[in-house]
C-alpha cells in the first residue's frame, strides 16, 4: 500500500503543476458528447497521471474521464478525473480538483483528491483514515435533517431523471441545499462543513476515490437504495447519521 500511495501522490502532484500552469489562462474549451467542457489542461493532466503510474505499475489498468479505459480487466485499475469542475476551472474559480481512485478486484483500496488552488490534498486508504494535508479530518455529527446542509450535483440530470420532486422535498426539509463541484463538495463533507452529498448520475471516475475517503472519515457512502459496493450511477454520501433520512426522500420519486 505504501508504494501505491507514493505513486498516487506523485501522479496528482505532477498533474497539479500542469493544471496550475493553465489556470487563469485563456483556454479553448471543446464540448463533449454529454455537453460538458474539456480543455487541453484536462487532457494533459490525465496523460501525466497515467504515464506517472505506468512507469511504476505497467500492468495496471486505467479508466479516465478524457481517454476512456486501458486494460480495464486488470487486477488493479485506476479511476481518474483529471479536473473535476472544468467549468469552474475555465472561469478562474478555485473549487476544481483532481480525483484518483485505485480499485483492487471489487474493492476501492485508495483514494486521492487534490484541490490545487485551495492547497488541499486529501488521502485515504483501507489502511489509513482520511487526512487533508496529513491532518486527520472527520464528518459532522448532525443527526437532524432539518439542520443539515446538503450539496448535490447535476441540476439538468436531476430534472431529466425525475428526481426534481425529490430535490424540492429535500429543500423543504433540510437547512440548506446547494450545488457545488464534486471534489469541493466532498471535501466539505469530510471536513464536517456539510452533512451530505447526492448525485443521480455519477460516473466511476467521479466517485471512486470518495467511496473510501468518506468511509475513512467516519461517513457513509452508497447508492440511493443503500448498496454500498457501487460506483454509480446514483451516489449518496453523508455523515452516516442522516443517511437513512436522505434515502427515504430519494426513494419517494421513482425514475
Amino acid at each position: 500500500m505504501d508504494e501505491f500511495k507514493k505513486v498516487a501522490l506523485e501522479a496528482v502532484k505532477a498533474a497539479e503543476e500542469r493544471i496550475l500552469f493553465h489556470f487563469n489562462q485563456e483556454l479553448v474549451a471543446e464540448q463533449k458528447a454529454d455537453f460538458s467542457p474539456v480543455t487541453k489542461a484536462d487532457k494533459e493532466a490525465e496523460e501525466i497521471i497515467v504515464s506517472t503510474i505506468k512507469k511504476r505499475f505497467p500492468n495496471h489498468g486505467f479508466s479516465g474521464e478524457e481517454f476512456g479505459t486501458d486494460n480495464p480487466n486488470a487486477e488493479f485499475v485506476w479511476y481518474i478525473d483529471p479536473i473535476d469542475g472544468t467549468k469552474e476551472f475555465i472561469h478562474g474559480i478555485e473549487t476544481f480538483g483532481t480525483i484518483l481512485g485505485l480499485k483492487h478486484g471489487d474493492q476501492i483500496i485508495l483514494g486521492v483528491v487534490n484541490l490545487p488552488a485551495l492547497k488541499e490534498l486529501i488521502f485515504a486508504s483501507t489502511q489509513e483514515q482520511t487526512t487533508i494535508n496529513a491532518a486527520r479530518v472527520g464528518v459532522s455529527k448532525t443527526d437532524d435533517l432539518s439542520k443539515a446542509y446538503i450539496n448535490f450535483g447535476g441540476y439538468r440530470v436531476l430534472e431529466n431523471q425525475g428526481y426534481m420532486q425529490a430535490l424540492i422535498n429535500l429543500k423543504n426539509r433540510a437547512q440548506s441545499v446547494k450545488g457545488f463541484p464534486y471534489a469541493y463538495s466532498f471535501s466539505l463533507l469530510v471536513k464536517g462543513k456539510i452533512d451530505g452529498m447526492i448525485d443521480p448520475a455519477a460516473l466511476p471516475h467521479d466517485v471512486s476515490a470518495w467511496t473510501i475517503i468518506v468511509k475513512q472519515a467516519g461517513g457513509k457512502y452508497s447508492d440511493f437504495y443503500g448498496n454500498e459496493d457501487t460506483l454509480g450511477p446514483t451516489s449518496l454520501a453523508t455523515n452516516g447519521k442522516i443517511h437513512s433520512q436522505l434515502m427515504e426522500i430519494l426513494k419517494e420519486v421513482k425514475v
